[in-house]
């Protein structure tokens, strides 16, 4: 696990099962909204940026370098980025392409 000060982005290492993608979709499904399939060719960067809703990011396949101010992860499939509201960040499919899911929600995977 990594976090960094203050709003705390945290890192979980193989924290998601990937063999069940609906069970993994349904869990990460806020109570409104959606969850989005990302899918970034090696190289795609998404630069600084923040939102105005807390984030949980399952990596699916791939390596995805994630950054925020105060740290930086390389992230692996099964990988689960915690991002609190607010917080600037970004991430670049460093080591070719990567896909992950996207939740506009906090998704407890600590447990």
């Amino acid at each position: 696990m990594i976090s960094s000060p203050g709003k705390s982005v945290v890192v979980h290492s193989a924290a998601a099962d990937l063999s069940d993608f609906r069970g993994l979709v349904e869990r990460c499904m806020p109570q409104q909204g959606c969850v989005e399939v990302q899918n970034d060719q090696s190289g795609k960067e998404h630069p600084w940026h923040q939102h105005d809703t807390d984030e949980t990011i399952v990596v699916l396949n791939g390596q995805l370098l994630f950054y925020w101010e105060g740290g930086e992860a390389i992230c692996k499939s099964g990988d689960v980025i915690e991002l609190p509201r607010g917080v600037r960040h970004g991430s670049k499919a460093s080591f070719g392409d990567v896909q992950y899911l996207i939740s506009f929600a906090n998704v407890d995977f600590a447990r």
